[in-house]
């Protein structure tokens, strides 16, 4: 049970790590396409892989059925994910407020 238990927290924390980076590269690509030196068929590219990422994250979270119980509730895996999303989003537009402020 111990090693069944490991092997879902480490197959969920690659899911995790896939999904926030692939929703940075997204919002980070969302954010530049208006940039004149951005290339549109590099954009789609680095769009194409980031959703890549992401689908693979929700896949092997669903495969691991990986659920977090707090209490006498249970929270999924792909909550977790949603939440990781919106994390990426706001460090994405962090990350685009500072460069727009050095300039």
């Amino acid at each position: 049970m111990l090693g069944s238990s490991f092997r879902v927290g480490a197959e969920a924390l690659v899911a995790f790590v896939m999904n926030f980076a692939g929703a940075s590269i997204f919002f980070a690509v969302f954010l530049a396409r208006h940039d004149k030196e951005a290339s549109r068929t590099k954009l789609i590219g680095a769009s194409a892989i980031a959703l890549v990422l992401i689908a693979a994250a929700f896949a092997l979270v669903v495969q691991t059925r990986f659920w977090i119980y707090v209490y006498d509730g249970a929270i999924p895996g792909a909550v977790w994910l949603v939440v990781g999303l919106l994390a990426a989003l706001l460090w994405a537009t962090h990350r685009r407020a500072r460069a727009r402020a050095r300039w």
